[in-house]
């Protein structure tokens, strides 16, 4: 089974010796749209995204280029910002409630309980950047 591919035409934005930064024009729905222009609630946002590659030189600055990833890296990174702290603080609250009877407590708890979280998080992003890589076509 051939797996789903997400792309993206951008433009070089900058380039390192070990990566290459592509800005990118992220587009609503409604962005796309042929009366947009008519009901304003369009949106269109510039990203950049850097991208490891051993062949940077290959690429200027100014160049179009196509970014590719996978769906699923979509759904992975959705797990590690919204579902996992999600859990973790609702996990927390709970655990919390059944021993103390404050429920600002148990809530303050729960919410400090982020601060590891992304502390970890935050220290496995060189692993994370590997897996949530794109590539350049």
């Amino acid at each position: 089974m051939k797996a789903r591919r997400i792309e993206h035409n951008g433009t070089v934005e900058r380039i390192t010796s070990h990566s290459v930064v592509v800005s990118i024009a992220q587009e609503t729905a409604c962005a796309a749209c042929s009366v947009a222009s008519l009901c304003h609630s369009a949106e269109k946002e510039q990203k950049s995204i850097e991208i490891v590659t051993p062949e940077a030189s290959k690429y200027e600055v100014g160049q179009s280029v196509t970014i590719v990833g996978e769906v699923g890296l979509g759904l992975r990174a959705v797990v590690w910002a919204y579902v996992a702290p999600i859990l973790l603080v609702v996990g927390v609250l709970m655990f919390v409630s059944t021993f103390t009877a404050s429920e600002v407590l148990a809530a303050m708890i729960a919410l400090f309980s982020l601060i590891p979280y992304y502390i970890i998080l935050y220290s496995l992003r060189e692993m994370l950047q590997r897996k949530f890589s794109f590539s350049l076509r």
